[in-house]
């Protein structure tokens, strides 16, 4: 995966509202691109709560070398230990588009997840853009 962005920003209504927290807090925002064969095959929209993941930059993402769930635990002592997702067909906003190298508008996959940690504490939004061309989307549960 490449990260694209990393940024410290204050959390827009409806991020607050999944995170369940107060709008305007700080929040950790991460975009990355995930490539399949050197082919960009998924970019991912991340939303983290600041307070719980301070010093988490693109430098830190980068750096980290595994699952960046495994990097959430280990360094931000934070366990994701359950998630619920919602999947649909949808058209390529433009700026996605342009970065996973199709025309706007085109049909792509996005799956938006919610992830919790102990106490049912929503700890994660995820919205990822699938390109089902190059991979398809694959959960397996347990």
């Amino acid at each position: 995966s490449e990260v694209l962005e990393c940024k410290r920003m204050r959390a827009p209504i409806e991020i607050a509202r999944q995170l369940q927290i107060r709008v305007g807090e700080p929040v950790v925002m991460v975009r990355r691109l995930l490539r399949v064969e050197q082919e960009p095959a998924v970019l991912e929209d991340i939303w983290l709560p600041g307070a719980r993941f301070k010093g988490l930059s693109a430098e830190r993402l980068s750096a980290y070398h595994g699952p960046l769930y495994g990097l959430f635990e280990s360094d931000f002592g934070t366990r994701m230990i359950r998630a619920t997702e919602a999947v649909r067909a949808v058209e390529a906003p433009t700026d996605v588009a342009r970065i996973l190298v199709v025309k706007p508008a085109s049909p792509i996959l996005l799956v938006e997840r919610l992830s919790f940690t102990y106490q049912d504490m929503p700890v994660e939004v995820r919205a990822g853009y699938y390109l089902t061309n190059v991979c398809h989307y694959f959960n397996e549960l347990s």
